[in-house]
């Protein structure tokens, strides 16, 4: 062992002090920190919640069925056979012979048409009051004879009459939603040369054509309306 002289001791001590405390540290430009062994782990990335799925919009009420067309009978009836429909109203009762919505008294028949207005409840034809627009001293230009619901259209000159302006004689009430007292909604159906069509338009506005059938329907339809043999009438 060299001996150290007394003044170089305490330099080397500092110096070992020193390096021990460098290395009880983990110094050093490479050395890398450790994790201790009671150190809870790390905790992971929470899963996101999935979207909530979005809300159906509610399924608006559906309307209700139309109802069913009318058919006609396969067969042919006269005219004449709906003297049994049911009678239903009150005779026609009017005074004067003041213009009735622009339907007046009766010059002469120079023209002179027919058209036929049927009249459903549940099934049943009903019967129109017979002598709408005639009686007191006039015979109103457009007027029924009897029950059967044959329109005469008797004029000094061709005219279009409405089914409005027959309604306005008759005294009743006709509209979209209800029609001469009848409960429930009427349905309105034209029949022009055999031909079924459903109107949807404003009733009163109907032109009554020669030969021309207007049918209204309230609570159940009838299965099937008569096919009438308008030639064999002769109107």
């Amino acid at each position: 062992m060299i001996p150290l002289k007394p003044g170089k001791v305490l330099p080397i001590v500092v110096a070992c002090a020193a390096l021990s405390a460098l290395v009880a540290c983990g110094g050093g430009s490479g050395s890398t920190p450790t994790t201790a062994a009671n150190d809870p782990p790390a905790a992971p990335n929470p899963t996101p919640a999935p979207s909530p799925a979005p809300t159906p919009a509610p399924t608006p009420p559906s309307d209700p069925a139309p109802p069913t067309d009318i058919v006609l009978e396969p067969g042919y009836s006269k005219l004449y056979t709906t003297l049994n429909s049911t009678p239903h109203w009150p005779a026609w009762s009017h005074t004067g012979t003041a213009v009735v919505d622009g339907v007046g008294c009766a010059k002469n028949e120079d023209y002179h048409i027919h058209a036929l207005l049927s009249i459903y409840q549940d099934g049943i034809r009903l019967g129109l009051p017979e002598s709408i627009g005639r009686g007191s001293g006039c015979a109103y230009e457009m007027h029924t004879h009897d029950i059967t619901g044959i329109l005469h259209i008797e004029t000094d000159m061709p005219k279009v009459f409405t089914l409005g302006q027959f309604f306005a004689l008759w005294g009743q009430p006709l509209t979209t939603a209800a029609v001469a007292g009848l409960p429930g909604k009427p349905t309105f159906y034209l029949i022009d040369k055999e031909k079924v069509v459903r109107f949807t338009g404003d009733p009163a506005t109907i032109a009554l054509n020669a030969h021309r059938e207007i049918v209204i329907v309230t609570g159940t339809p009838p299965v099937q309306v008569p096919r009438y043999d308008w030639g064999a009438t002769g109107l």
